[in-house]
């Protein structure tokens, strides 16, 4: 009977439920929104239904937002553009036909940029892509007016037209620092590196022209720490440098160090102060702006001061490029110290350590010749590979492996035989001995920051031993070098291998026995059929005791470990 109950009440549930579905279903439809509904019925049983309501979707949100932003963004800037350029064409055409005269026209131009810079202003709110644009075109025709006052109808002086356009260019900049808008910070920065150009007449005087440019300079450089500018720096340090290589390409040698000098300088540390603070806001997140700004104004600086260098102080030189690049480390280490690093940023100072390498090695390379400069390549080379362990930067210590290359290639290649050498008493062998040693302590001393310090210790003994071949070469008659060769390999071999078993090193061992077995195939290929007798004898017996010692030292190993 009770079941008989139970029954009846589940199917009075189910119908109860059917009903209140079908009530929802009536009130959506009468509903003014109508959202599309998927209905999915379950097992009859359990009748359950899962309802889905797809919401409406924005247009700037779904796969049409390129139409979107052409419409709304690329249009309007196309209709502005269109419509200056009818202007223009309309104002030439009355110049040619000379509707107008002269001062109308330059009234005209001031004008018509008012209501382009108050349409700029008013919807610097509603059309941010757009407004800073219009007050930059504004403040370009408003610019090029004045100028053409000067220019073509001479209605002001020289110093009065240089005055209004620094007024025009400085109100410009405080605009878009109040805005903070790098586009038109970019409008005004064009202005300010023009005005001295536009209206110089080849008589001006470069002291003037470079303290213009430094206070500028001083400006950028305190707007910028509050603003997130990423190419406006870059295009204001090409304009600094361009100016100077316009003026220095005809003028530096005429001048005096001072100025130029002073100029060179100040640009290069107000952007390396400020881009290194900049760093330290924008290297967790996008500093790759960054980076190329600092990497241009060190290379930049390098360059011009090379060339100042080289009129003012040709010999001194080599020194006072050092100084430059030091000021540059001077200014990372202190950016690294006020800095709580991340594994992201330790690899984004890590690639600015970077920077200074090649330009250091062209340093070195400039002021030296020979074996002093063979020896300071290597000697540079050990010192990066200590300094990167020390500091554990791993892209500094990579880096180190082409350094190595051309110093030892170097080395190798350039270090010619002087007269009166005498065969492994030189200062060649020196330099290759004081190389294989550098190769040696970089492995003993990195093998715990990188297994890449292997490199190191598998090249210092082959390059030992080139460096025995290059004497023999160079020192001895050539019936004598194919001895001497097999020499050579037999008792280094030896050592190695003999070494390798008293301390237990795998790779001594590797290194002796690599070495024996070039004797064995040189000699039985190619020495037993070209050495003259006696020498062939000296080898076979040479090379007889060195494969016994070497017979009894596996043996004795053999027995110990069994």
């Amino acid at each position: 009977m009770e079941e008989k109950e139970t029954k009846e009440i589940l199917s009075k549930i189910q119908s109860m439920e059917r009903e209140l579905f079908y009530l929802k279903e009536k009130v959506l439809s009468l509903s003014d929104q109508k959202p599309t509904q998927k209905t999915v019925s379950l097992d009859p049983k359990n009748q359950t239904t899962v309802t889905t309501i797809s919401e409406p979707v924005s247009i700037e949100e779904g796969p049409n937002w390129f139409i979107q932003w052409i419409g709304q963004n690329l249009f309007v800037k196309l209709g502005v553009f269109s419509l200056a350029l009818a202007s223009i064409w309309f104002f030439y055409m009355a110049i040619e036909e000379y509707w107008i005269n002269e001062s109308v026209r330059i009234w005209i131009g001031i004008l018509s940029s008012i209501p382009i810079l108050w349409y700029g202003f008013k919807t610097r709110e509603t059309r941010p892509y757009l407004s800073p644009s219009l007050l930059g075109l504004g403040i370009a025709v408003l610019f090029s007016a004045y100028y053409s006052g000067y220019v073509w109808y001479d209605l002001y002086g020289t110093e009065t037209c240089f005055i209004g356009l620094i007024l025009l260019s400085l109100t410009a900049v405080g605009i878009s620092y109040a805005e903070k808008s790098e586009v038109l910070f970019g409008f005004a920065s064009l202005g300010v590196f023009l005005s001295p150009i536009l209206v110089s007449t080849g008589q001006n005087s470069y002291p003037f022209l470079f303290t213009y440019l430094i206070i500028w300079n001083v400006l950028f450089f305190l707007i910028r720490k509050d603003m997130p500018w990423k190419v406006v720096p870059l295009l204001i340090l090409f304009a600094n440098h361009l100016i100077f290589a316009t003026w220095a390409d005809s003028k530096l040698e005429e001048s005096k160090v001072f100025f130029p000098l002073m100029f060179q300088i100040g640009v290069y540390l107000l952007f390396l102060i400020r881009e290194f603070e900049i760093l330290k806001v924008t290297k967790d997140r996008n500093p790759i702006f960054t980076l190329v700004t600092i990497g241009f104004t060190l290379g930049l600086g390098f360059l011009q001061s090379f060339w100042i260098f080289g009129i003012f102080y040709p010999t001194l030189k080599p020194f006072l490029l050092t100084l430059v690049l030091i000021l540059f480390y001077a200014l990372y280490q202190r950016s690294l110290k006020d800095t709580i690093l991340t594994e992201y940023s330790k690899k984004t100072y890590d690639i600015i350590g970077l920077y200074g390498l090649p330009l250091i090695i062209s340093v070195i390379v400039m002021g030296m010749t020979g074996k002093v400069l063979a020896f300071s390549l290597i000697s540079f080379a050990f010192v990066v590979t200590i300094a990167a362990t020390y500091s554990k930067q791993m892209y500094m210590y990579l880096a180190t492996f082409p350094v190595w290359f051309f110093a030892l290639f170097y080395i190798f290649a350039f270090t010619y035989r002087s007269f009166n050498e005498i065969p492994f008493v030189n200062g060649r062998f020196l330099i290759f001995v004081t190389g294989s040693l550098y190769l040696v302590f970089s492995y003993w001393y990195s093998r715990h920051f990188s297994t890449f310090s292997k490199l190191f210790l598998y090249a210092a003994y082959p390059y030992f031993l080139l460096g025995n071949f290059v004497e023999i070469y160079l020192g001895f008659p050539e019936e004598k070098r194919l001895f001497l060769y097999s020499i050579s390999l037999i008792l280094y071999g030896l050592i190695t291998l003999v070494i390798g078993f008293q301390k237990q090193i795998q790779s001594l061992k590797v290194i002796g026995f690599v070495s024996l077995a070039l004797v064995v195939t040189k000699f039985y290929l190619y020495d037993f059929w070209n050495l003259a007798l006696g020498y062939r004898i000296l080898a076979g017996l040479f090379l007889g005791i060195t494969l016994i010692v070497t017979g009894t030292f596996y043996n004795r190993i053999k027995k110990e470990t069994t």
